[in-house]
């Protein structure tokens, strides 16, 4: 026959069963409710951020960067560069940051290379390569060689990216002009 004693202890057995139970499944559902929480942060973040690339503001700034030509980096100096137009280095300097924040966000894993491709993938490609020349050059003048690396980075993973998906990182010669053609 069973006596209270076995009982009693077959009865603390299962409530300690339960309760490592209950913890075990406790424990899980505060890790997922924080990484969900963590997941939401940051693609709110994210898309804080890039809200900025599609105001009309920020848009006209980057057409007026797209529509500047020079020659060389002389030559850019002299039309755009800083001791002469302060109102574009302005423009200029806030664009490139701005992508060099994507860029350094995409290196720490706190966006992956698909959402920043669908955001800013032809506005990112299209700039890197217009100032491209002109970025690595001020890294050697001005000895600054970590200069902008964030934004080659974001140009970079974006081509590559890219490129695994057979999209084209063709850049058009106008940027974002229409191409005119002769009658």
């Amino acid at each position: 026959m069973v006596d209270a004693q076995t009982v009693s202890i077959v009865f603390a057995g299962l409530s300690i069963g339960i309760a490592a139970i209950y913890y075990t499944l406790t424990l899980r559902n505060s890790q997922r409710a924080q990484q969900l929480q963590l997941e939401t942060r940051r693609t709110q973040a994210f898309m804080e951020l890039t809200s900025e690339l599609h105001q009309e503001k920020r848009l006209i700034q980057m057409m007026d960067l797209y529509q500047m030509y020079w020659e060389d980096y002389d030559d850019f100096e002299r039309k755009y560069g800083s001791d002469r137009n302060i109102e574009n280095f302005g423009k200029r300097y806030s664009i490139w940051y701005f992508y060099n924040r994507i860029g350094w966000l995409l290196h720490e894993g706190v966006v992956d290379v698909k959402t920043v491709n669908a955001i800013t993938a032809q506005f990112t490609l299209w700039m890197w390569d217009k100032f491209e020349s002109v970025i690595l050059k001020q890294r050697e003048v001005y000895n600054l060689p970590d200069f902008c690396i964030w934004f080659e980075y974001l140009a970079g993973e974006i081509e590559r990216y890219r490129d695994e998906i057979g999209i084209s990182t063709e850049i058009p010669k106008g940027y974002g002009s229409y191409p005119i053609q002769d009658p």
